[in-house]
């Protein structure tokens, strides 16, 4: 297979067998840095990620490794990092890279793709070499103009991107430690170890590079399930700062923390045309409240109430997304879909929709007290189940057709999604005892 061959695949690459997948990513890096390979690449990345497909290491892969976390993420649902850059600037930032140290030079690296001896020296090498080439460039970076260089036009984004990079170049040693502590990703609960890690390896980056310091915590923060988590521990963490630079980074943290969960609440909104997926919206809704939780403690241990209106308004917004998102009627679709499938409509589709909506519901059972919902929830919850109910002793009553036993244990099934398996399991063995008590 030739290459017009695999970018004639395109995204059908996601749907083949893995075996024949990891064979075609093995073929894709042999030929190189080609444009086209590098869009393939783009596009079954998301898949790549999902296998975790071990891929040969590169000069490329050793330069991205320090700040590779804080790629934008391929889930549309997936927390952005903190500090996003781009996978489109880093490809046109490393030939720049390359072309200035020279393959020659390069090639003197390569040693820190192999296990061996000399492998963190000479990564440690390059990234500080890779560092300077970054710098220099960040210094003349203008936002708004067009870069010949990078071939790319420069937003404010992507000049604070450049800066970044440069910085966390400078401190590519403590990021590969910082990896191994907060290691395997996502971290979903922090613990002393980790804490004590994050603290020894900031303390390093401080007494270096003081200014590296935010950065450094983003990076950590990024590699957490919940990147608000981090900002509890860090409150009670030394890093050798004076008190005023101490609170001064925390405030700055906390600003980006909540910057985050702001764009977040407003990234799942209804359009027109396509309602929004209640199961997607639920578990957004969830995640957006752990964020606002755990931010909201750390500022009360900081005893600063300069975020409280906006992590009110965005627990408001919160509250109007599962409303009109999720509650509206819910019971309406769940229960449609039922009657659908009694008039001879056996659509698969609509049932999974069903099912997602019954599983939203429950999902957001653990969050509607914080968000003044619990008896909004509880009055559409009951509804749906009642009707499901009454649809599943019909349909499995005496005489029922097999097309009503469809209907009826579908109804069952969604009502264990709704309110659990003991529920159902009750209808179930009440409907099979003729309804006896």
């Amino acid at each position: 297979m030739d290459i017009k061959d695999l970018i004639a695949l395109g995204d059908k690459l996601l749907y083949i067998d893995e075996p024949k997948f990891r064979q075609i990513v093995e073929l894709l890096e042999q030929m190189g840095d080609h444009p086209d390979i590098q869009q393939t690449i783009a596009v079954i990345r998301p898949r790549m990620v999902e296998l975790r497909v071990h891929r040969r290491p590169t000069m490329k892969r050793l330069f991205c490794d320090p700040f590779e976390d804080l790629f934008e993420t391929f889930g549309k649902n997936d927390p952005l990092p903190l500090s996003v850059i781009e996978r489109a600037l880093m490809n046109s930032l490393w030939p720049v890279v390359e072309a200035q140290i020279g393959r020659p030079k390069l090639k003197a690296y390569h040693g820190a793709l192999q296990d061996g001896p000399q492998r963190d020296n000479l990564a440690e090498a390059f990234w500080v070499e890779a560092a300077s080439v970054v710098a220099a460039l960040a210094s003349n970076t203008e936002a708004g103009r067009f870069d010949d260089a990078l071939d790319l036009r420069l937003n404010p984004d992507r000049v604070r991107a450049i800066a970044d990079i440069a910085m966390i170049m400078s401190i590519a040693a403590e990021i590969r430690d910082l990896k191994a502590v907060l290691s395997p990703k996502p971290v979903s609960k922090l613990h002393k170890d980790h804490l004590d890690g994050i603290r020894d390896l900031g303390r390093r980056v401080a007494r270096a590079r003081p200014d590296a310091l935010k950065i450094f915590i983003l990076l950590a923060a990024s590699r957490l399930s919940n990147p608000s988590a981090l900002l509890g521990g860090l409150h009670d963490m030394d890093f050798g700062q004076k008190p005023t630079e101490r609170a001064k980074l925390f405030m700055e943290l906390t600003d980006t923390v909540v910057g985050q969960i702001e764009d977040r609440s407003r990234s799942l909104k209804a359009t027109p045309d396509a309602q929004a997926d209640r199961l997607a919206v639920a578990d957004l809704a969830v995640d957006l409240i752990a964020s606002l939780d755990a931010t909201r403690n750390a500022m009360e241990l900081s005893r600063n109430k300069a975020f409280d209106q906006r992590l009110k308004e965005v627990r408001g917004s919160i509250h109007e997304m599962v409303r009109s998102q999720i509650l509206d009627n819910a019971d309406g679709g769940i229960v449609g879909a039922l009657t659908a499938m009694n008039g001879g409509v056996n659509d698969r589709a609509q049932i999974l929709q069903a099912e997602n909506q019954a599983r939203a519901l429950r999902k957001c059972a653990s969050i509607a007290d914080s968000l003044g919902l619990r008896g909004e929830l509880k009055t559409v919850t009951q509804k749906a189940t009642t009707s499901l109910t009454e649809q599943a002793r019909k349909s499995l009553g005496g005489g029922a057709t097999a097309g009503g036993s469809r209907t009826g244990y579908t109804a069952i099934r969604m009502i264990e999604l709704l309110s659990g398996p003991a529920e159902a399991n009750k209808l179930m063995d009440d409907i099979l005892n003729g309804g006896r008590r």
